[in-house]
């Protein structure tokens, strides 16, 4: 879904939501910029001279802006919902 699973180990899924976690010790929430759209979101966390950048395919998999964030300990935790896929229908032939 998201990439190979070497890439994206530390993302876990759920029935209706995928779940990232990124350990961030001494980052704190206003060194970190996080950004998505439909395709891919970006975390970049930057202090001091040091910088800890990735992304996440999407694959259009997630409503962007329903993507929730929290800072804990230094871990980083992404929450991002899975579209609701609309039930299939039977199309007419003419």
């Amino acid at each position: 879904m998201f990439g190979t699973e070497k890439e994206y180990k530390w993302i876990k899924s759920s029935d209706d939501v995928y779940t990232a976690e990124v350990e961030l010790a001494g980052f704190s929430k206003k060194d970190i910029e996080i950004t998505a759209d439909q395709e891919i979101l970006t975390v970049k966390a930057r202090r001091e001279g040091r910088t800890r950048d990735f992304s996440i395919k999407l694959n259009d998999l997630v409503c962007p802006s329903e993507i929730k964030s929290k800072m804990e300990n230094g871990l980083l935790t992404i929450t991002m919902p899975k579209k609701q896929v609309k039930e299939s229908f039977a199309v007419k032939i003419e």
